[in-house]
């Protein structure tokens, strides 16, 4: 019997990109409005607000949004990686430290996240689970690309879960 600790298509990815998409379209409706009532800079304005909508809806749309997308349908359509055994090398996140990530090998392959990363669509943080990430935990990951969309524990193969 495994325990799901992390789901992309179950836990999704957070509310921080939508509250970024809110500030990315009230700023568009503030630039717009305000190029409307002042004919002061308007085409400088104007220019200021395309090259904004543009990067902007590039890095929302397809570096969050579409990213995670790919994520949910790969983890649906089973054409993920799979690792399976024991947790190495593991190392939780401080955030107090600038650069620091979580990190740990789980059967050759590494895997490296942190709670900044919204373009990744993935895991971000284990900080949630109700099993704590640790050294020795018998654990499979599903990923792709590096990161993980999916990530189960095996209570029968670790004394730290609850069975």
């Amino acid at each position: 019997m495994w325990i799901t600790l992390y789901d992309v298509s179950r836990d999704g990815i957070g509310i921080i990109p939508w509250f970024l998409v809110a500030f990315w379209v009230a700023g568009i409706i503030g630039g717009a409005l305000f190029v409307l009532i002042s004919p002061i800079g308007r085409l400088s304005l104007s220019l200021w607000l395309t090259f904004w909508l543009v990067a902007g809806g590039f890095g929302l749309g397809y570096g969050v949004f579409h990213n995670y997308a790919a994520n949910v349908h790969a983890l649906k359509a089973g054409s993920c990686e799979i690792a399976e055994g024991p947790i190495e090398n593991f190392h939780p996140q401080n955030i107090m430290r600038k650069g620091d990530s979580e990190h740990f090998v789980v059967g050759g392959h590494e895997f490296r996240y942190d709670y900044d990363n919204l373009g990744g669509g993935g895991l971000r943080s284990s900080k949630s689970f109700r099993a704590p990430l640790k050294e020795g935990l018998y654990v499979r990951v599903w990923h792709r690309h590096g990161i993980i969309c999916r990530l189960d524990a095996s209570p029968s193969m670790s004394s730290s879960l609850p069975r």
